[in-house]
């Protein structure tokens, strides 16, 4: 059993130790299609709480914004205020499927071969051209 002492310094190590938030500006990326940096920022989610506090109930989507999904096989709407478009990468960043139009509350469906699922605003896979075997990754 330890001290007083011994457990609050053991308590900081946790504290200091939490990870950074990732919605900060400074840990944004350029969106890369096919090879052409464009002047988009994504946001990578990691999980579903933090899919939470960024995506649901956000009122309007930008399109200097955008968000990427990891760990992700398929994509909800459930709690979103307009539609989105929605492009799903595979392991080499290649595109296997593309949503426009994504209404609010719809499920798709769960995609194996899934990556990375990047959320934009409504119309940009239409403006941006993004179809199937494109290139999208982000510039760190």
């Amino acid at each position: 059993m330890g001290t007083i002492k011994n457990l609050i310094g053991f308590s900081r190590v946790f504290k200091n130790s939490k990870k950074k938030d990732i919605f900060k500006d400074n840990h944004s990326s350029k969106l890369i299609h096919n090879q052409d940096i464009l002047d988009i920022n994504i946001r990578t989610v990691r999980n579903t709480s933090n899919k939470f506090n960024s995506l649901i109930f956000k009122d309007k989507f930008s399109t200097e914004n955008g968000f990427r999904l990891i760990y992700s096989k398929g994509f909800n709407s459930f709690g979103f205020k307009e539609k989105v478009d929605l492009v799903f990468c595979d392991v080499k960043n290649q595109v296997i499927e593309t949503y426009s139009n994504f209404s609010p509350n719809k499920m798709t469906k769960y995609y194996d071969k899934v990556n990375s699922i990047y959320v934009l605003a409504n119309n940009m896979n239409k403006y941006l051209n993004i179809k199937q075997n494109d290139l999208l990754k982000i510039l760190k």
